[in-house]
Formats: structure tokens, sequence, C-alpha cells
């Protein structure tokens, strides 16, 4: 349902700046979880949780019944078929197995920009954590990896409400120890190779970031994860980066501290320029992961996550 809230009352009502991370605000994703449009098959891990495998034995799950072969457990006869048959069956079983799934959340330099609701990096958050709950929710396990420039946790899967909160919190300290003036030494790449000795086969991964670093190096190794894992991408892009609003007036600067360039935003062609690269970057990124094989989902800083996902889903192909 779309929120009748204007942006700032959103933020307001959620005690959100929209820059950094608060706990509240995530929680806020505890009655709101997102359940990943996931497809495909189920994964094959031992734990006990709520997916069904297709290893039969004795279990949670009933399966089917079968002509008693010497050798079964005769705890498992069913009675009422064997009395209305005169042959004796026996009960199978599906184990109940768990899918955990890793989660790799970029806090990154690139994700630190917004000019309307949230910093991209804020709204990658959001998911996360919404993913979080929803994850909990059905019994799985919540796990996975968030970097920013300097730094990268990770924090193996663990399951129920206390293994989100400390996704939560550990998301809420990335972002804040980001802050150090510790040297630029993570990237995407660098994530990709942690998740493939982080992830064990069968899980889930989904991949939250603009993107802005992925290359052919990169694509490899998601294809790599994607041979044994379902995958899923959700691109996270602010409204300014697809398209300029109107502006009268004077070219603007814009430094980076040593570097200076000035912006013509009145110029009809400028205008034009820079939406048909955008448009061009976006097709790029998504021609990139077709040919992984991965779904990706394309979310807007410039809104409420909620008010996007379902909508998001419908992109899922």
């Amino acid at each position: 349902m779309k929120s009748t809230l204007k942006p700032e009352e959103w933020l307001n009502k959620w005690k959100c700046n929209g820059v950094s991370l608060q706990v509240k605000e995530l929680l806020y994703y505890r009655s709101r979880p997102f359940t990943p449009p996931f497809r495909g098959k189920q994964g094959s891990h031992t734990q006990q949780g709520s997916k069904l495998s297709k290893q039969r034995g004795r279990g949670m799950e009933f399966d089917e019944v079968r002509h008693y072969q010497p050798g079964d457990d005769i705890r498992a006869i069913d009675w009422r078929v064997t009395a209305r048959t005169g042959d004796t069956y026996t009960k199978l079983f599906r184990e109940e197995k768990e899918r955990p799934v890793f989660v790799c959340v970029d806090l990154s330099h690139s994700m630190r920009f917004g000019s309307q609701l949230l910093f991209k990096s804020v709204c990658a958050a959001h998911i996360a954590a919404a993913i979080g709950w929803a994850v909990a929710k059905r019994g799985d396990r919540i796990g996975g990896l968030v970097f920013t420039d300097s730094i990268a946790h990770e924090m193996k899967p663990q399951g129920r409400e206390k293994g989100v909160l400390r996704w939560l919190k550990m998301m809420i300290r990335t972002e804040q120890e980001s802050a150090s003036e510790a040297p630029a030494q993570q990237t995407l790449y660098k994530q990709l190779q942690r998740l493939q000795t982080l992830v064990t086969p069968g899980s889930d991964v989904i991949l939250i970031s603009d993107f802005s670093q992925l290359d052919q190096a990169s694509l490899t190794l998601i294809r790599g994860l994607r041979r044994h894992n379902r995958v899923l991408a959700i691109n996270v892009y602010d409204p300014l980066e697809i398209s300029l609003p109107e502006f009268k007036g004077e070219a603007l600067r814009a430094t980076d501290g040593d570097y200076e360039v000035d912006f013509d935003f009145s110029s009809p062609q400028f205008k034009q320029a820079y939406e048909e690269n955008s448009l061009q970057l976006q097709e790029q990124q998504l021609e990139y992961f077709k040919s992984a094989g991965v779904p990706i989902l394309n979310f807007s800083a410039g809104s409420p996550p909620e008010e996007q996902w379902q909508e998001s889903k419908r992109q899922y192909a």
C-alpha cells in the first residue's frame, strides 16, 4: 500500500535523517519484511529448518507410502493402509532443511549519496534489514558481508530474531566505522571473493549495491556463486543519476578537492547527453547480470523502500 506521508514526514516518523543509520528505522521492517522473490531449486543444507530436501528418511514432513521392504524401520509402517490393502506399507518422510541466506551490502563511497529521501547506503541497509526479518520469519538464517571502502565485516548465518538484531547492529557499526581515515582497500571484487569461501552450496545470495565497481572479473565470481546457489542482485540508484531536474541559472562548479568542473544544467544538450549516458550504463548493467544468469531488482533511494517492493518483485523474470 502506498504511503500518504511526504518524504520529510516519513523520515520524522521513523526518526531517520536519511544520511546515517539508527536501530529504530531498521526495526521498522520487522512488521514489513521483504521476502526475496527467488525461484528455482531448493538447497541441500543439512540443518533443521522449514525447507524440504529431496532426500528421504525419517523427518518432520510426510512424503508418501510405498511397499514395505526388508530393513525398513517397523515404526514407520502405515497400519491403516496396510489394513485396508492387506499388504504392508511404510511411510516415507522428507527431512526438513534450512536455506541460509547470505546478503552482501555495499556502503562504499559511491553509495554515500542521495538527492531526495535517503542516501543510497541507507536505502541499501533498509532493504537488507527488511530481508533479514523475512528470513527469520520463515525460519531460516541470515548472514553475509557489509563493506565500505576501508572496512568489511562478515557474519555467519544465524537464526531467529537474535540473528537479525546482530545483522542490523553490524550494518550500523560498519557505517559508523567508515568515518575513520583508514585507507581504501575494500572493493566489490574482494567481497565476492570472500563470499565464495563463506557461502555454503545450496544457499541464497543477495547482492545490494549500485554496482559502480562491477567489472568482468567480478562477473566471473558472480557466475561461480550462481553455479551452486540462487543469486539475486538489488541495484540501488538515486533519481538524480537517471535524470536531471529542470534548472535555470548559471553553470554550477563541482570539485572533489583536487579537480574542478563546470556543469551547465540549463543546457538541453547537456541534459540529453547526461540522460543518454545514464540509460546506456543501465542497459550495460542489465546485460551484465543477464549474461551471468542473475535477475536484478531496481530500487530508488528517492522513495520509501516498502512502497517499491511489490513493484520491484514484478520486475523479476
